[in-house]
């Protein structure tokens, strides 16, 4: 490998961490080839050390100014002899051009590949490339737009994440008008529900929503119903009895909850129809918590609960009971 142009790109990529393993295997392989490759390598390294990189507001052209610094380089051996440069100054010449290429490679705020999840009759539940987790609720959409600065996400409908921090690269989630931002956290966004409005529920950490303007920092246990029709922004309490995530965990917790309420909530979570055959059961108030049970065990607990009879028939489940037991 004898390109000199090949060799700086591969040094260039390797100082700053972006060379993958077979080119980190070229390299090496060339600077063992000889005492000078080894050399240069050495010296380039040292120069890399020493500077302090700073991000380029414009790109730099590499050729032009390796050509300036050799001219340079040439004019201070003397006007009267031309002499060949020592292998040092060049190495440290085209090392100080090195760094300011690689400062610029790295000052890039290079765009990654997309990622799209989807999610039609049911929740889906990814990793994405950050390390964040995510789920889709039901006919809703989101599409990533990484980058080295940043990690910016356009949702359509409904998602629970769970983003992986990193106070270097912001994590937005846009979803209309509506922006929320967080370095590290879990938390809720819903403009499934009602097209009007999007609310932002926070389990975890920080995060910060701005629509239209205005602008709302919210903690653990905070929830922001934006209206999208003027960008208000209007805060409130969420009680854990909510269940506002349980859509993405499956977690859910009744003290002193009727049944009128229960019901339709594991329908829509568990997409699955529930029938009380006495309206009187409706009144039956339920305290338990469930932690990622599947349906028939909820029932089935539910049914204990209550001495009820529990039936399947055609998929669709039955409670049966003249009245609550205390």
């Amino acid at each position: 490998m004898h390109n000199t142009e090949e060799i700086d790109e591969l040094i260039a990529k390797f100082l700053a961490g972006e060379s993958n393993p077979e080119e980190t295997a070229r390299l090496k392989q060339w600077a063992a080839a000889s005492p000078d490759n080894e050399l240069y390598f050495k010296q380039m390294q040292q120069v890399w050390k020493q500077s302090s990189p700073t991000p380029l507001s414009r790109p730099l052209d590499v050729d032009q100014a390796l050509a300036r610094t050799k001219q340079k380089i040439k004019s201070s051996s003397g006007s009267g002899t031309a002499r060949k440069a020592p292998m040092y100054w060049m190495a440290m010449a085209a090392g100080l051009v090195l760094v300011l290429g690689a400062i610029w490679f790295i000052g890039k705020d290079t765009a990654m590949p997309t990622e799209a999840v989807a999610a039609t009759e049911t929740p889906v539940q990814q990793k994405l490339s950050d390390g964040s987790a995510v789920s889709v609720n039901q006919f809703s959409s989101l599409t990533t737009q990484f980058s080295k600065r940043q990690r910016k996400v356009a949702l359509k409908g409904e998602a629970y994440f769970a983003v992986a921090p990193n106070p270097d690269r912001p994590f937005v989630v846009e979803v209309q008008e509506v922006a929320v931002t967080v370095l590290g956290t879990k938390f809720n966004v819903d403009n499934r529900s009602n097209s009007d409005q999007v609310i932002v529920s926070v389990d975890e950490g920080k995060v910060k929503v701005q629509s239209a303007g205005n602008e709302k920092t919210l903690l653990a246990g905070d929830q922001a119903i934006i209206n999208l029709k003027n960008g208000q922004i209007t805060l409130r309490q969420t009680q854990p009895t909510e269940n506002v995530t349980a859509w993405a965990s499956k977690n859910f917790i009744y003290e002193d909850t009727p049944l009128s309420k229960v019901i339709p909530e594991l329908e829509k979570v568990y997409q699955v129809k529930i029938n009380l055959t006495n309206p009187a059961l409706e009144n039956c108030r339920l305290h338990v918590r469930f932690e990622q049970e599947s349906i028939e065990h909820i029932l089935v607990v539910i049914a204990e609960t209550f001495s009820l009879k529990l039936r399947v028939v055609n998929g669709q489940y039955y409670l049966e009971g003249d009245a609550c037991s205390d």
